[in-house]
């Protein structure tokens, strides 16, 4: 994951979509990955490489993943700014 949202940020693409699945096959039928996705990119790795936000779509089954230049000292959007994107 890390390394296409490096590919993504150098190719100057401004978002991504991560498909992680709705969660039905497994036992529970809950998602069991998306989470977990969902807390990697609140992370200082995935800020570092220009993570700036995410949104959940697809009925639930993805993510679009919004991405900066992730330069240091680069202006830097609030959370709950009205892209869609929470912080």
């Amino acid at each position: 994951m890390a390394q296409e949202l490096h590919t993504a940020r150098v190719r100057g693409e401004a978002a991504l979509r991560l498909v992680t699945g709705r969660g039905w096959g497994n036992l529970r039928q809950q998602p069991v990955l998306r989470p977990q996705v969902e807390e990697w990119l609140r992370g200082p790795e995935a800020r570092a490489l220009g993570v700036r936000g995410h949104a959940v779509v697809a009925k639930g089954g993805a993510l679009d993943v919004r991405l900066g230049d992730g330069a240091p000292g680069s202006p830097r959007r609030a959370a709950g700014d009205g892209d869609g994107y929470p912080a």
